[in-house]
């Protein structure tokens, strides 16, 4: 929501280089083919071979390529594995270390994840800017309508919550109001704008306030005549004021502390 706010006184791609195929080693039992004995085995940085920062590499560009991943065959003649076996085995390998994740239910489902290391530094900076963001604001329940006797924020009630800057309206119990009518137009407040209202049952003298006047809300200044009655003033010449009778269903629900208005 865009509002004017104011207080009242935020390519290319790169194919691995082919191998050639070279005779694997079959494991003992289980059937499972591993990949054979050479210096592209040796585990580097970040705990993998050569051979599978190739096929990860094989997979990325794939997808940014042509949009999906490629077939294990694909990935094993791109790689230099002859066997699907051994393919497969490098994909568990890189499943089980959180290089990649499958569904075993769809073949080619395969998504190339970040590094473990950077994917919990990626979490940890989204986290903390988060956190960032929201430190030092507000969120507001906008009231759609309140009852007599009832609490005023009650959930049933609240349409939205609406975030504003701490510094704008303040601390306390903070709840919003949609106004209608123009009784209050003179001080700059329309038809539509919402106020940002800090609950509390007094208010000092000429302050802007909501009130509930006959079981609705209404936003007017607070007055304490000379004879000790109280009174409720329009800043529109066109409307009467209204009396505060404290014995009546009538009552100060807190101070306006601020006014939106969408553009």
């Amino acid at each position: 929501m865009v509002a004017t706010v104011h207080a009242i006184k935020r390519s290319s791609s790169h194919d691995p280089c082919r191998r050639t195929p070279q005779p694997e080693r079959a494991q003992p039992e289980g059937g499972a083919v591993s990949t054979p004995t050479e210096p592209a085995d040796e585990v580097h940085s970040g705990g993998l071979t050569p051979r599978q920062h190739a096929i990860l590499t094989y997979i990325r560009d794939a997808v940014r390529d042509r949009g999906f991943p490629p077939s294990v065959r694909e990935i094993g003649e791109a790689v230099g594995l002859s066997s699907t076996s051994s393919v497969h085995n490098q994909l568990a390998q890189l499943q089980q270390a959180g290089y990649l994740r499958r569904d075993q239910s769809r073949p080619r489902a395969i998504e190339v994840l970040p590094p473990p290391g950077e994917a919990a530094a990626e979490a940890a900076h989204a986290e903390g800017a988060q956190a960032a963001e929201l430190a030092g604001v507000r969120r507001i329940p906008l009231v759609g309508e309140i009852a007599a006797g009832a609490p005023i924020i009650a959930d049933e009630h609240i349409e939205q919550q609406v975030t504003l800057p701490e510094d704008l309206v303040g601390e306390g119990t903070l709840f919003m109001l949609r106004v209608r009518g123009e009784s209050m137009v003179d001080d700059g407040i329309l038809p539509d704008d919402l106020v940002v209202v800090r609950q509390q049952p007094t208010v000092e003298q000429g302050e802007m306030c909501a009130a509930l006047i006959d079981g609705e809300a209404t936003v007017k200044r607070f007055r304490r005549g000379r004879d000790g009655r109280l009174w409720l003033d329009p800043s529109n010449e066109a409307f009467e004021p209204i009396p505060l009778d404290p014995q009546a269903d009538n009552q100060i629900l807190g101070r306006v502390v601020a006014v939106l208005r969408t553009v």
